[in-house]
């Protein structure tokens, strides 16, 4: 009995040490595998990122994580000469990547934890994006069943690491296809035994990924904005009635079929189309080589978008808003790339390089009344006058100084002195019949003259003056006397009133007679600021766009100009809804100018009548291009197709084309660059243009035309107001004769009565 307990006991103490050294065993096997196993990882971790060779590496740890030997595994990335720092604070973490995508540095992330317990905040944060790439192992053998493709939608770019079997490692990529569906796709494996990669390079590039879109379709925001998009819009059972009462049922079916081929349904019973526009042209090539369709969507601001908030953290409305809450994929119609504006999206290279202007009313016709006066400005004239009213004292001065000297020395031929100043205290007679006989070649007998020592004839100074007055009116005259001095004066008198005065007024006048002259354009911003603080012109602007925008923001004369805007605007009466419409306020009303895009306001004046209105200046450059989401991961695929366009010239012709189209070959289909350079031309000169660069057409009163009397009505104003002033003259003189005469019979009957008395 006790045999038997024993050997019990000592079977049991062989069982339970033959236990404990299978469990050592089996520990120590798990322990080696799983130490092979770490190996393994590190090895195929360093590998992967040699290959995919990022410019710098964030390693993140998380406090739950297994993964040991992390020390291991960054030497063996650094022999790869690969930078890499590791954190395990996720607030830390989340900063560097802020920091890194403002300054548009690209960043690789490696992170050991499960993706769902990471992919939530990285979205809420807004930190996906194409330049931050995402890796994240945790050690699972497949990929997990629970993940959330939503969140793996672009611009989110993820990659997962597994470990199916020993030392084999797959990839899993969310962009390797352009669906957008947020799928992991199998892009790679990594084999530990012999080192190899199915394929190189690591992940498919996002160039060549997006380079076919395989039909995708695309949602773009799309407004009435010509000539980039023109839109209609239209009632869908009103069309639908139409097509009924007015056809077979044929039609009718063959008109939903259109309806829901080309245009859009905005609600339940309206819809809208897009009939064509420059940017809806562009937007088909470029659909074709990125092989993708889309379908426009109607904000429901219908504006581009105008920030809202702070500028920290602004949020648009409009297109540019659905845009930035990643409504629709991008966006193409005339978007002004802004500083503002890239805050909230990202733009490709430039469709269009463009500038602002500003348009205004054509220089109207001056007043014919005041064509006499216009061949010389308004700074011309008084040198002039005052030249013609002092020539005639200057030639007497110049006679009559040297007698004077000789007549007027003390104790020297004290006769002729005294015979000269009984000649200035009595005037001959008949000295106003002068002029009279210079123009009847006749010669007045009664009349008593004053002889010098020489025999001539000494001139007066009422004499010198009708003299230079006859020659400035290219009159015949004598020379009043025969001395050198005389006789070149009044050479020099001639010639420039002559050739100096008389022959450049007589050109200027004949030229301005022959094409009536206009009022100087309004084609510079301070030109503009005179007419609005002299004749209340007023501005405006298309409302909530980058050029409104700019006069919010701008400094120095459009800062003043908007200023001025403002304090005469009622309820913001300077925004309106688009340039057509603004076109159309100035078309009514002069007194306005048109805000914009030069290209904008170019098609609208060639379109309502470029004879009609002046177009600006260049003010500044500015550019338009696609607008994207942040982030876009295809946006370096649509710059690369944007720039074979632009560089061919398709752009430059497609605007031709839409030219042409609108307005005909012979009216408007000019390129961009031809239109700068005609308008630099038109600035630089005052030529009779329209602002566009192109010589102003002329309608029915500007043609050449006989001449008239409205025409020379100046003429005969002047030879009225002569008229008059004869008459008020004739009138002061007979008023003084006759106040002489009554004086002198007052005197006459005094000396009368005294005589009597």
């Amino acid at each position: 009995m006790f045999v038997d307990r024993k050997e019990k006991y000592t079977l049991l103490a062989l069982l339970l040490l033959r236990a404990a050294l299978v469990y050592g065993a089996r520990r120590n096997l798990i322990a080696l595998n799983e130490r092979s196993n770490q190996s393994g990882m590190i090895r195929g971790i360093s590998e992967m990122v040699n290959l995919l060779a990022p410019k710098s590496l964030v390693i993140l740890v998380q406090n739950e994580t297994k993964i040991d030997r992390l020390d291991k595994l960054t030497v063996m990335i650094h022999h790869h000469n690969i930078p890499t720092c590791v954190y395990y604070d996720l607030e830390q973490y989340f900063s560097l990547i802020e920091e890194n995508l403002e300054q548009s540095l690209e960043i690789t992330s490696l992170i050991f934890c499960h993706p769902e317990d990471m992919l939530q905040d990285i979205t809420d944060r807004r930190l996906a994006h194409r330049l931050s790439l995402f890796i994240f192992y945790w050690g699972a053998s497949q990929l997990p069943a629970t993940l959330n493709h939503n969140l793996l939608k672009e611009p989110f770019r993820v990659a997962i690491i597994t470990n199916p079997r020993r030392n084999i490692f797959r990839i899993f990529y969310n962009q390797a296809k352009p669906n957008n569906r947020g799928d992991m796709v199998s892009v790679n494996w990594f084999d530990g035994n012999d080192m190899t990669f199915k394929r190189v390079p690591l992940l498919p590039s996002p160039t060549e990924v997006y380079k076919n879109f395989a039909g995708r379709i695309f949602n773009i925001p799309v407004i009435h904005k010509p000539p980039w998009h023109f839109i209609v819009y239209g009632n869908v059972s009103a069309n639908a009635a139409e097509m009924t009462n007015g056809t077979n049922s044929d039609d009718a079916v063959g008109f939903e079929m259109e309806l829901e081929k080309n245009v859009t349904v905005e609600s339940d019973d309206t819809y809208f189309t897009v009939k064509g526009g420059r940017d809806h042209n562009l937007m088909q090539l470029i659909a074709e080589r990125m092989n993708f369709s889309f379908q426009y969507v109607e904000p429901p601001e219908k504006i581009q978008g105008i920030a809202l908030g702070s500028e920290d953290n602004a949020s648009f409305s409009g297109a540019l808003g659905m845009l930035q809450r990643r409504e629709v994929e991008l966006y193409l119609g005339d978007v002004a790339v802004t500083w503002e504006r890239m805050k909230a999206v990202e733009f490709s290279f430039f469709t269009l390089a463009d500038s602002a202007a500003f348009v205004t009313h054509a220089p109207r016709k001056l007043n014919e009344a005041l064509a006499l006066v216009r061949p010389f400005q308004i700074t011309v004239w008084p040198p002039v006058i005052i030249t013609i009213l002092i020539s005639g004292p200057i030639l007497y001065i110049i006679i009559s100084t040297p007698y004077r000297w000789r007549y007027g020395c003390n104790g020297v031929n004290s006769r002729h002195r005294n015979r000269y100043q009984t000649f200035r205290q009595r005037k001959p007679a008949f000295y106003n019949m002068r002029y009279i006989e210079e123009m009847s070649y006749t010669r007045v007998v009664a009349r008593r003259t004053f002889r010098t020592n020489d025999g001539q004839d000494y001139p007066s100074l009422d004499r010198c003056i009708w003299y230079t007055i006859n020659v400035y009116l290219r009159q015949s005259a004598n020379i009043p006397f025969d001395g050198h001095l005389a006789r070149f004066f009044s050479i020099l008198l001639w010639l420039c009133a002559t050739y100096v005065l008389g022959d450049v007024y007589s050109a200027q006048l004949t030229s301005q007679l022959a094409r009536p002259a206009r009022e100087s354009p309004i084609n510079t911003l301070g030109r503009l600021e005179n007419r609005m603080t002299r004749d209340g012109y007023e501005l405006l602007v298309e409302r909530q766009s980058a050029f409104h925008a700019a006069l919010v923001n701008s400094t120095g004369v459009l800062q003043r100009l908007y200023r001025l805007t403002r304090q005469r605007s009622v309820n913001d009466s300077f925004l309106v809804k688009s340039v057509e419409e603004g076109i159309r306020v100035l078309q009514s009303d002069p007194k306005y100018a048109v805000f914009g895009g030069r290209e904008t306001l170019y098609f609208n004046t060639k379109r309502y009548g470029a004879n009609r209105f002046q177009l600006s200046e260049k003010l500044y450059t500015r550019y338009s291009a696609v607008a994207v989401q942040i982030g876009c991961p295809f946006l370096d695929s649509l710059n690369e197709v944007i720039m074979h366009l632009f560089e061919a010239g398709i752009v430059e012709k497609i605007t031709i084309a839409e030219y042409e189209q609108m307005f005909g070959r012979h009216k408007g289909g000019i390129s961009h660059s031809e239109e700068t350079v005609r308008s630099t031309k038109s600035t630089n000169s005052d030529c009779d243009t329209d602002g566009t660069g192109n010589k102003r057409k002329t309608d029915s009163n500007d043609k050449l035309q006989p001449m008239n009397l409205r025409m020379l009505q100046g003429a005969f104003l002047v030879l009225a107001c002569g008229h008059m002033l004869g008459g008020v003259c004739l009138f002061i003189e007979r008023h003084i004769k006759m106040i002489k005469r009554c004086g002198e019979i007052i005197d006459h009957i005094g000396v009368k009565i005294a005589q009597w008395k």
